[in-house]
């Protein structure tokens, strides 16, 4: 249980085996390839144009897949949805990466993917048509009383006509004005909220003075629009529309038998992803003449798998291998991986959160998850919401097929399931209802748990402290570890000695040996401020100085009061839940009752957890890693696949979900 030793991997090969090479180590997905330009050895010339080659390449690879995800993503719309359910409880395909190519090379991508683009095309064009159809649509449909055509009135000698429109104004002042004049001929056609459509004749002899009086009345001309009667030009546009939906329809037919197609752009995508990482990773490898070298982090454990597959592919005079242990100007670059049982394994999730540990430092997440165990368990406390996430978690684990990570966090809250219904037991707590045997009660036993609360939180501190004492003296750095560590436990520890004398044992021997502890830290952390500085009295000022955090220590106790208050408060609000619902009558009770009940704790439930999460969280980071623990190590990215549709055969990837 502990940081995984790495090594360091060194590879001299030919260039025309290193996309073979690249694809065995992405099989493996174990070793996170080195940007060695960013080392020594990128000092060596690299030729410009190659480099802008590899980066055409990738840029090509990025778009295919972009062309890719937006076909896929266009097909998928058409094709009947798969239900969640079963696509969880659906096994994905196995293949290999040679596998996954000669799948590729079946079919067009680029042509499956142009096709499907060109069908989006046109459906959109489709769609912008018929938007400006039934525009029309709309607009000859107010003019089907103009059942003539208006060039007809036109084309006669002494007669011309005009169709448009007035706006409304007050007390129809424009559309009366266009009516009462002696010279023009109005027909309104029809009449909206907003306007007045009409038809009006003249003399063309008075053309002049016709378009004065338009211009007064705000007339619209719309005669250009009219070629056709307004019957007419609404037959045409729905011969149109008509025509236009079978298109439509066509297209839509096609798509929905596409279902061997979506599957290809699937696998497709997996494929260029691969490749555009192996691209990738090509910009980190420093290229000679006729050899390049290729740098890597991989676990001391994968090592032989790495070996046994470069034999397998080339003879050992086609490539140099050589293993590294890592070095100490390493310890800042070299990725870290975690190695825990299947108990601590779900538990790095929260050493992530804060930060992985460096390579020189401990894992902390063995001292994690015990505390983080009983914490939870303690926040949430009620058996009911246990045994519901204990069945979520387990059926989840055993009926659904998720992804690693995704696996390790359901196998988190399952093992958390644990103590809550332990804690639910102790609090004789089942969905707010309480137990006939109660060992602790949240509503009489709250100084009790209070008490409880911040004597976890006491051993959680000193354990802290215990190994930030271990770490100064593993440092050979006696001074630090008593005044950062021992001193503190001895001024802690004296007092919980002292308390438990005057206060509980009433023992004066024991209040006074108490006292003698705390002293004797006192002294510890004093002297060591002391015997490190030149200057004693600066020193000596140090030490008083760090005497002062008791005040933060104080702090950091009562901090852990929030588990009594989460404990209780999640409890009061189940028990002020059931009592509402108690309140009803019994027919209601029954009825929406039932259904008020399973809202009212699924809200009760859910806030409990995601509070536990974040305050057990909050305790680790704050009160825990704050007196030892310092991170920013980084995470190590091996070459892989995305595996998003398929899985990747022959890899050594350790999950380490556990199982159930």
């Amino acid at each position: 249980m502990a940081i995984a030793k790495m090594n360091k991997l060194t590879l001299i090969s030919f260039h025309e085996q290193k996309d073979q090479l690249l694809e065995s180590i992405q099989e493996l997905q174990n070793l996170e390839v080195v940007d060695l330009h960013a080392t020594d050895l990128g000092d060596l010339e690299v030729s410009t144009n190659d480099v802008e080659k590899l980066q055409t390449t990738i840029k090509n690879c990025e778009t295919q897949i972009d062309q890719i995800e937006s076909a896929l993503t266009f097909l998928q719309s058409f094709l009947p949805k798969t239900s969640l359910i079963k696509k969880l409880r659906t096994n994905k395909q196995s293949y290999s990466l040679e596998e996954l190519a000669a799948e590729v090379e079946q079919f067009s991508t680029t042509d499956l993917v142009h096709e499907l683009l060109n069908m989006q095309l046109e459906l959109e064009k489709n769609e912008e048509l018929r938007l400006e159809l039934e525009n029309e649509h709309a607009f000859f449909t107010n003019w089907t009383k103009l059942n003539f055509r208006v060039q007809d009135v036109q084309n006669t000698k002494y007669i011309t006509g005009r169709v448009g429109t007035v706006p409304q104004h007050i007390q129809n002042q424009y559309i009366n004005l266009l009516k009462e004049a002696d010279n023009l001929y109005v027909e309104e056609l029809y009449q909206t909220k907003d306007e007045h459509g009409i038809f009006i004749s003249y003399v063309r002899s008075e053309e002049d003075l016709i378009q004065q009086l338009l211009n007064e009345c705000h007339f619209d001309d719309l005669t250009s629009k009219f070629v056709n009667n307004s019957k007419d030009s609404l037959a045409k546009i729905n011969e149109e529309l008509t025509k236009l939906q079978k298109d439509n329809q066509q297209i839509t037919n096609k798509l929905e038998t596409m279902k061997t197609e979506e599957w290809q752009l699937m696998i497709a995508d997996e494929y260029y992803r691969a490749m555009l990482e192996r691209e990738k990773s090509k910009l980190f490898v420093v290229d000679e003449k006729h050899l390049f070298v290729m740098e890597g982090w991989l676990e001391e454990a994968e090592v032989d798998s790495v070996k046994n597959a470069l034999n397998a592919l080339f003879k050992p005079m086609d490539y140099a291998l050589l293993i590294d242990d890592v070095k100490e100007e390493d310890y800042d670059r070299v990725p870290i991986v975690l190695k825990n049982n299947g108990f601590i394994a779900p538990f790095e999730s929260v050493t992530k959160m804060y930060g992985l540990p460096k390579y020189t430092e401990m894992d902390p997440t063995p001292f994690i998850a015990p505390f983080y165990f009983v914490f939870f368990g303690m926040m949430v406390a009620d058996m009911g919401y246990g045994l519901i996430l204990w069945l979520a978690t387990f059926l989840a684990l055993k009926l659904f097929n998720f992804d690693p990570s995704m696996r390790k966090n359901l196998r988190f809250f399952h093992i958390l399931s644990y103590p809550t219904i332990i804690w639910g037991l102790i609090y004789g707590s089942f969905l707010g209802f309480e137990l006939p045997f109660v060992l602790l009660s949240t509503s009489d036993d709250v100084i009790t748990i209070l008490i409880l609360s911040v004597v976890f939180g006491l051993i959680h501190i000193l354990v802290a402290l215990g190994l930030t004492t271990y770490l100064k003296l593993k440092d050979n750095d006696t001074l630090g570890a008593i005044s950062d560590g021992l001193g503190w436990i001895g001024i802690l520890v004296g007092l919980i000695v002292l308390l438990l004398g005057s206060l509980i044992l009433n023992n004066e021997f024991v209040s006074q040996f108490g006292i003698i502890i705390a002293i004797l830290g006192t002294v510890g952390i004093l002297g060591a401020a002391i015997a490190s500085s030149k200057n004693k009295g600066l020193g000596l000022g140090l030490g008083l100085y760090n005497l002062y955090g008791i005040t933060g220590y104080i702090g950091d106790i009562v901090s852990y009061s929030r588990l009594m208050a989460l404990g209780v408060s999640g409890g009061s609000i189940a028990l002020a839940f059931n009592m509402i619902i108690d309140f009803m009558p019994p027919i209601a009770r029954l009825s929406i009752g039932v259904l008020l009940f399973i809202a009212l704790h699924a809200v009760n439930i859910g806030l409990s957890l995601l509070s536990a999460y974040v305050h057990g969280a909050r305790l680790i980071f704050v009160e825990f890693f704050g007196k030892f623990y310092e991170g920013g190590g980084k995470a190590f990215e091996p070459l892989k696949a995305s595996e998003k549709y398929i899985h990747l055969k022959n890899n050594n990837k350790q999950y380490r979900d556990g199982g159930i």
